[in-house]
């Protein structure tokens, strides 16, 4: 999360809660049916057979039981669409007609000063004009006899918006300033690069692009925050050249082809990552149409999170030469442990996916993944396949860099089978690899780059049992307990660390009412992504065995109660064993007294019940 989150008023947040339909705007992506007081349907975050996917209308939460992910409808649409905070709230703020405070602009601006809405609106305008030089213009056909002569039919052109920019130095920038856009404006959004002239005059500007085909990059939204333009004669330098950076456009955050691929991606539960951007328009325009690709530039942390929020699959396509084996080895420590099943489509060597797809056609590309192993496999084979038998120094490196591989996965039996298949293939014994590996592991935790490590986020989840426990936080949550209810709650009566923490926090948020404000209370956790989920889960959770709340509530304070006292009771008696053993009598008395105390205590409640 951005620190723009804290910018709007938790008020208009509410404001936007209340007005949104939260089953409407999931309907748009998931088929849901009535189940109780809940709805239910497959989860549009990891494939599934049977429907785990639950959400409550009347308190505006969804959760899935399968993968963990619960939230608002602000979570949802992050999630969903790759959003982050701010643009989740703008849509839904157009949405339900909610104004944002006007401050908000000022925090919309990019720090170049355009305004988001402005800076897309000059991408766009661009995007127009680069595909009608393409599709109209007699310059243009050099374009077209290039994209013909690379396979990408007339569709394609469309779907993708591909567009064409002469050889000139101010075509767009002369164009661009008859729609009444200022220079200014155009330096600011990176259309045009400035050259300051050493006489100290005026300085000039002339366009960033010429002549090249045209990439829109896009957001998941589809709107364009940047280029990508390739030369189309080999041997030109740059070959592709991209949009500078800016605020709203992050080459390491941007995956080309997103948002034409998400949705076939969330329905597969998987992604085909590939190289470039005719890779990527190739698999579509086959039919393939949940590929992406990053821009140029090697996969990142942010890459693998937004591939994570949409599908948990993601198949790697890369080239078979020396080059695309080394591509996909360096996405090993951004993928391991990550969640997403990752595998490798190796393509014959001198193939790539554009060229492989058109020359062999969809079955055989299935085919190919049919066979794909998974990124850890991949991994170790190709460092075996580079194994030298006959030498004992080659053989001792490869152990050590298989050795080093296996230390990336938490995985214990995973890490078992492969050693068995190293010491095979390397002719190393499986107990002497086995006293190498911790070896090594010290190495690599006392390494410099090891030394700072994020805190890793607890895993959260509802125990088993406890169910007393269990039930009152849910009906807390779900508001229905009342304010002489929620004042009996202990939270020492509660042994579950997880319900004590979320009822010490629910108590911090009472009105005057004595009620719990549960939208300011859930805000506190909006940023914690484990307590999210878990709230989110107990918040819709159905409790259809209750008939009658208040009798439910009772009998779940006096289980908690009467647990209570036997824990009290059975730690004096721990502490009464040693004080006989000890021979204090003084302290024996009074130990027998409190004893008998709870006792009656328990006996009360019994006769009661």
């Amino acid at each position: 999360m951005t620190g723009e989150k804290r910018v709007v008023p938790p008020e208009i947040l509410q404001q936007i809660r209340d007005r949104i339909d939260l089953i409407d705007l999931i309907s748009t992506y998931v088929s849901l049916s009535k189940a109780g007081q809940n709805y239910k349907g497959l989860c549009p975050f990891h494939s599934e057979k049977t429907p785990s996917f639950s959400v409550n209308p009347v308190r505006q939460m969804f959760y899935c039981f399968g993968c963990s992910v619960g939230g608002d409808a602000f979570t949802f649409l992050m999630k969903q669409e790759g959003m982050d905070f701010m643009e989740a709230v703008g849509e839904l703020s157009q949405r339900t007609g909610v104004a944002l405070p006007e401050r908000r602009e000022s925090a919309a601006k990019t720090t170049s000063g355009l305004s988001r809405q402005r800076y897309y609106h000059l991408y766009q305008l661009a995007a127009s004009w680069y595909h009608r030089n393409l599709q109209e213009t007699p310059e243009g056909q050099l374009a077209r006899d290039y994209l013909d002569q690379r396979g990408i039919n007339r569709e394609s052109w469309s779907t993708f918006q591909l567009g064409y920019v002469p050889d000139g130095w101010n075509g767009l920038s002369k164009w661009l300033e008859q729609q009444s856009v200022k220079p200014e404006e155009l330096i600011q959004a990176g259309l045009v690069v400035r050259k300051e002239k050493e006489d100290g005059s005026r300085a000039s500007i002339y366009d960033r692009f010429r002549a090249r085909v045209m990439f829109p990059i896009a957001d998941p939204r589809g709107q364009v925050l940047g280029f990508g333009g390739r030369i189309m004669q080999d041997g030109a330098s740059p070959k592709y050249l991209n949009s500078p950076e800016t605020d709203l456009f992050f080459k390491g955050r941007s995956l080309y082809g997103l948002d034409k691929a998400r949705q076939s991606a969330t329905s597969a539960g998987r992604f085909y990552l590939v190289e470039g951007y005719f890779d990527v328009i190739a698999l579509h325009q086959y039919g393939i149409a949940n590929a992406v690709a990053p821009l140029g530039t090697a996969l990142t942390s942010d890459h693998v999170n937004i591939l994570r929020r949409l599908a948990p699959s993601v198949m790697l396509v890369f080239d078979g030469d020396a080059a695309g084996v080394g591509a996909a080895l360096r996405t090993l420590d951004l993928f391991m442990n990550s969640g997403i099943d990752v595998r490798v489509l190796r393509l014959p060597a001198g193939e790539d996916p554009d060229t492989f797809i058109r020359k062999n056609g969809v079955p055989a590309f299935r085919e190919l993944e049919g066979c794909a192993a998974t990124l850890l496999d991949f991994a170790i084979m190709s460092v075996l396949d580079k194994a030298q038998k006959d030498s004992i120094q080659d053989r001792v490196k490869r152990a050590d860099e298989i050795l080093a591989i296996l230390q990336k996965t938490k995985n214990p039996i995973e890490k078992d089978e492969y050693l068995k298949v190293v010491s095979e293939r390397l002719g190393i014994r499986q107990d002497l690899l086995r006293k190498r590996l911790p070896t090594l592991r010290r190495q690599v935790d006392s390494s410099p780059s090891n030394q700072v490590k994020e805190k890793p986020v607890a895993n959260l989840s509802i125990p088993h049992g406890k169910p007393e426990e269990r039930d009152l936080i849910v009906l807390l949550l779900q508001g229905r307990l009342e304010p002489d209810q929620i004042r009996q709650l202990d939270e020492e009566a509660f042994t579950v660390p997880l319900y004590r923490h979320i009822l010490a926090k629910a108590l911090e948020h009472l009105d005057q009412e004595g009620q719990v404000n549960l939208e300011t209370f859930r805000g506190e956790f909006s940023e914690d992504s484990a307590y999210e989920s878990v709230i989110s889960q107990l918040s819709v959770w159905d409790l259809l065995y209750i008939e009658d709340v208040f009798t439910h509530v009772v009998g779940c304070f006096r289980v908690l109660r009467n647990k209570q006292i036997q824990r009290l009771m059975d730690e004096l008696i721990g502490q009464l064993k040693v004080a006989e053993r000890d021979g204090r009598r003084e302290m024996v008395d009074a130990l027998n007294v409190e004893i008998r105390l709870l006792q009656g205590k328990k006996a009360l409640l019994t006769v009661s019940s």
